[in-house]
């Protein structure tokens, strides 16, 4: 610090005087009594900083509450983003004395300023004995948290999280009577911190950890005694349905770290601020930038197992399917650039400029938690294969091996960088195309189904630009070729028999259910791919397909409005289902039984491959595949 903190016993009794003049005109010192300002004025602090001083950092300890009396500050949240200025008489620092956790804004003088800082034993003195001066700190609190959540909407749609898949376990519960000691102990057996007062009867109170070193420890308070005459009487709680921006608001609120949580039943469990903090860690910005920060595999590896838990959090939350895939495939671009910039710090700078190139889901912006690898190398027709190959084997292995380490299956038809087929010159990647297009061979159509989806993530783009023209050029009108692409494309239907029933999987694990890949997202995904190879339509997402088919009016809009709609319905089952399967520690899948799907989920599932049926049978006669099959 710039300038030397005083302490109070150096202050004299003009400026304690000055300084109750100063506290008593502002807010919530203005509705307090004379006695309690004067005890603040002589327990405070005094401080003077330069210009551009940061005075409180993010992620800092803070156990001061700040008061600006002269100059001005600025607040930064973690992006670096402007969040407020305060000047004189406003506050900052409370946050952290409320919720007891690091200070989450950095704060940055603009100009010479002198504070008042106010000890954390302090600031619990007044709130305890002020009821004025505790409700204008939760209440400034509580309306901080929510014009955090106005701003944030879609960053923080986790917490929008229903409570009751935040309730790990049962309530921990101790009947009013109980010695002290004995519902210490149960609290420890138990690793809670914690303990829900109940005697069958309904909720009586609650006791933390907290309480028993304030309430029993610090006051030397009888061992023995029921553990009813510490405890906190008649908690606030929610319900399960309730929301968790909602436990947030009460928690910040009521200045509380632990929520009861109820059903019809009763007591559901306990919601506490750690969970709530976990449920942000899996906030798909927050991954992202945790990615970015990383300098090892193996912290990578440790990020990304948050992933699956990011994704059940969005399912939970309502998000929309197109949402969900395009976060979760944000993560795993994050994590793929990185581990190329390690590769390249290993490796040194590339002897030629590159593309590396997604496939794919992941190049549509369709995966879910952690596909398999899809990718590819775009070199410069500048390459000599002989002398430059060893490098960029060795980064397509160093980023392979990164992937399959951070939960990414290698691809089991081996369509990644590491094999040399997939790691050419631009020139050979043009003949490549060339042929698949002009002799559509069953295995040319296989790869078309996946090189046709490919978007630029690293290096030169202007390679990866010169491509998609080229190949889009060649397919645009071709009707030969987009003819195959469709009887290729036909092997995938809809699972809809007779009487719109569904025709399930008769064989193996799977029988009984419904394949909502290759049965449901995989033949939209198909149809859509063929009309924009059609019509020179650049998007690869499916979603921006159908955005630019329609717009260019290449495709009917309430054509494009219904195969969207379906698209987006059968990815959100399959979704659900795999959130069900994650949430119950179970490897996903995309084998869905009927019989666990709702009614509405059953009659729409039929509706929308009844649409995605209706469009293929369209594509067929377009294309008069009966003529080539």
């Amino acid at each position: 610090m710039t300038g030397r903190a005083r302490h109070p016993d150096e202050t004299d009794a003009v400026e304690v005087a000055e300084i109750i003049d100063f506290l008593s005109m502002h807010a919530p010192f203005d509705a307090m009594p004379d006695p309690l300002c004067r005890y603040a004025a002589r327990h405070l602090e005094i401080i003077y900083e330069r210009a551009d001083t940061t005075v409180l950092d993010r992620g800092a300890p803070n156990d001061r509450l700040y008061l600006i009396r002269t100059g001005a500050v600025e607040l930064h949240d973690e992006d670096d983003t402007l969040v407020e200025r305060l000047g004189e008489g406003e506050y900052f620092g409370y946050p952290s004395l409320l919720t007891e956790s690091p200070a989450a804004r950095r704060v940055t003088t603009l100009e010479d300023s002198l504070f008042y800082l106010i000890p954390d034993a302090v600031f619990d003195r007044l709130r305890s004995d002020s009821a004025a001066f505790d409700h204008f700190f939760n209440r400034a609190h509580a309306e901080r948290v929510k014009a955090a959540l106005r701003e944030r909407r879609q960053q923080n749609v986790a917490l929008t999280t229903r409570l009751a898949s935040l309730i790990r376990r049962a309530p921990v519960c101790a009947p009013p009577d109980r010695p002290i000691r004995e519902a210490a102990q149960q609290m420890t057996d138990a690793r809670v911190s914690s303990l829900l007062i109940h005697d069958g009867n309904g909720l009586h109170g609650i006791i933390t950890d907290r309480d028993l070193r304030r309430r029993v420890i610090a006051r030397g308070h009888a061992p023995g005694a029921p553990v009813a005459s510490i405890m906190t009487p008649d908690p606030v709680t929610l319900s399960v349905s309730a929301y968790a921006f909602e436990a947030l608001l009460v928690m910040s609120e009521h200045n509380i770290h632990h929520l009861p949580v109820m059903d019809d039943d009763g007591i559901a469990g306990m919601v506490t601020t750690t969970d709530l903090m976990r449920l942000q860690a899996d906030n798909p910005v927050y991954l992202v930038g945790e990615v970015r920060k990383q300098a090892s595999v193996e912290g990578l590896a440790t990020v990304s197992e948050r992933l699956p838990s990011m994704v059940v959090h969005l399912v939970e939350a309502d998000a929309r399917a197109d949402d969900t895939m395009r976060l979760a495939t944000a993560v795993t671009d994050a994590i793929t650039e990185r581990l190329l910039k390690l590769a390249e710090a290993e490796l040194g700078p590339p002897p030629v400029p590159y593309a590396w190139v997604a496939l794919g889901s992941q190049a549509r912006r369709e995966q879910t938690a952690h596909s398999d690898q899809d990718h590819a190398l775009l070199l410069s027709n500048e390459v000599d294969l002989d002398a430059h190959d060893a490098y960029f084997a060795a980064l397509a292995r160093f980023v392979a091996d990164g992937l399959a380490a951070c939960g990414y299956a290698y691809c089991p038809g081996e369509v990644m960088a590491t094999n040399a087929m997939w790691r050419q010159p631009i020139a050979r990647w043009r003949r490549y195309f060339r042929n698949w297009i002009q002799e559509p061979s069953p295995k040319a159509l296989m790869h078309a189904s996946i090189f046709f989806d490919m978007r630029h993530l690293h290096g030169d783009a202007t390679l990866t630009e010169q491509l998609r023209a080229d190949v889009l050029e060649q397919t645009a009108n071709n009707t030969i070729f987009l003819a195959s692409l469709t009887v290729d494309a036909l092997q995938f239907e809809p699972p809809l028999g007779f009487f719109r029933q569904f025709v399930l999987k008769k064989h193996g694990d799977q029988e009984k259910t419904l394949d909502l890949k290759h049965n449901g997202v995989v033949p939209a995904i198909d149809l859509t791919r063929i009309h924009a190879l059609a019509h020179g339509v650049a998007a690869v997402n499916t979603h921006g397909r159908l955005d630019a088919l329609a717009d260019s009016g290449a495709m009917h809009s309430a054509d494009a409005d219904n195969l969207r709609d379906a698209f987006e319905f059968i990815a959100l089952v399959r979704l659900r289902h795999q959130a069900r399967q994650l949430r119950a520690g179970d490897a996903p899948d995309n084998f869905v039984s009927p019989g666990t799907l709702s009614d509405f989920e059953r009659r729409h599932l039929k509706d929308a491959f009844k649409v995605v049926s209706r469009m293929q049978s369209a594509l067929e006669q377009r294309y008069q595949t009966s003529l080539i099959r």
